[in-house]
């Protein structure tokens, strides 16, 4: 997941907001800006680029595009889509990040910076919603001295994202626990993708992907990889033969288990029960 962070600075300044809505459906314009782009999308859905990375914006979701990035849309937007941007401007010290622990967010967020993820759900956070109405009310308010209530109020928003991309670290560690978890005390199943995300409450989408972006390796090759770990450790100690081996941990196809456990150590179950030489084994331990 990407992420920018943004130091604290009285110098925030909103330079342009508004609402926009497309009876019509429309690609988001190509572009880089010099200012970040807030994109909060009311009702409806678009699709947008930053650099490399795709998103697919709903109901709810908030996009921070970077300024000095390329972003651009890679499909039109729905019928009657309606959506809220944000600009204000960029600073010394503000910098794209990728892939942040938790630790590494509440410590920038204890030096006073702000660590806001590319995207974020609002939808549910009334607080942030509330701040971004308030800040397009006030812009075209016309009033005398809004420049200092317009900051106040884009700090105040920029700290709710960031609250929330520190609830969703804390989230994301959790749910991927539990999932590890269910391989280790139940070994011998083979959890489908349907069954995990019932489990942890999540789409098989959302949850495959970022499975993958926090750990390293698909659902399915995880759990592959912690059958074959124990299979080896117990073809090792002699005490059972390749097929209890195999059944015991939801190996069903004697071939498949063989050429899984071939392709990860270098060796043959029969091997391994034979006590072959094992100095060349390629043992890819999942942690």
């Amino acid at each position: 997941m990407s992420y920018t962070i943004l130091p604290l600075s009285l110098n925030r300044q909103v330079t342009l907001c508004g609402t926009n809505v497309y009876p019509v459906p429309e690609t988001h314009l190509d572009r880089i800006l010099e200012e970040h782009d807030l994109l909060y999308i009311f009702d409806g859905e678009q699709a947008v680029a930053q650099e490399d990375e795709s998103f697919t914006l709903r109901t709810g979701d908030l996009i921070l595009l970077r300024a000095g990035s390329h972003h651009f849309g890679t499909a039109p937007c729905s019928v009657n889509m309606r959506s809220i941007f944000i600009h204000f401007n960029a600073l010394p010290g503000d910098r794209a990040a990728d892939g942040l622990t938790n630790q590494e967010i509440s410590r920038l967020a204890s030096q006073g910076e702000f660590v806001i993820p590319t995207m974020v759900h609002c939808g549910q956070n009334n607080a942030a919603t509330r701040i971004i109405n308030e800040i397009i009310d006030l812009y075209w308010s016309h009033q005398s001295g809004l420049e200092r209530r317009l900051m106040l109020l884009l700090n105040l928003l920029l700290d709710e994202l960031a609250v929330a991309a520190r609830e969703e670290a804390t989230a994301r560690e959790e749910w991927t626990v539990a999932i590890i978890n269910q391989f280790h005390h139940h070994p011998e199943r083979n959890y489908t993708l349907e069954e995990l995300a019932s489990f942890v409450g999540m789409s098989v989408r959302n949850m495959s992907s970022r499975f993958r972006e926090i750990t390293g390796f698909s659902i399915h090759q995880y759990q592959l990889n912690y059958k074959l770990e124990l299979a080896y450790r117990d073809l090792r100690s002699g005490e059972k033969n390749v097929n209890e081996v195999a059944v015991q941990y939801g190996f069903c196809d004697p071939f498949y288990f063989s050429k899984q456990f071939k392709k990860k150590f270098g060796v043959t179950p029969k091997q391994i029960k034979e006590r072959e030489p094992s100095a060349n084994m390629n043992r890819n331990r999942v942690t």
